[in-house]
């Protein structure tokens, strides 16, 4: 019995390793280099154009964009997570009744 807990843990964090190392590889394969610099660079340059008060409100709304985004991952970060530990729950109640 013990052994066939052990077993199936080790599966489950080996499917999690296995789907976290390609979600993050296909999100870096779909980045393309240097690209992320360049958008940077340009937004750097045309806020430079601007007056100071109009400077001001995009750099506040770019602020307000990224906290936006924040906001989402942290959402969904803790969404993953409450699922994530209600799965395991599940696995328990599915290996008790097995055993």
């Amino acid at each position: 019995m013990k052994m066939k807990e052990e077993a199936l843990k080790e599966f489950v964090d080996f499917i999690i390793q296995e789907r976290m190392q390609k979600a993050f590889s296909e999100m870096k394969a779909g980045k393309e280099l240097g690209k992320e610099d360049e958008i940077e660079q340009k937004y750097l340059e045309a806020v430079a154009l601007l007056p100071p008060d109009k400077e001001q409100a995009v750099r506040e709304y770019c602020d307000a964009i990224f906290d936006s985004g924040a906001e989402s991952e942290m959402f969904f970060y803790r969404l993953g997570l409450h699922d994530g530990i209600h799965i395991k729950s599940v696995m328990k109640k599915i290996i008790k009744y097995v055993s």
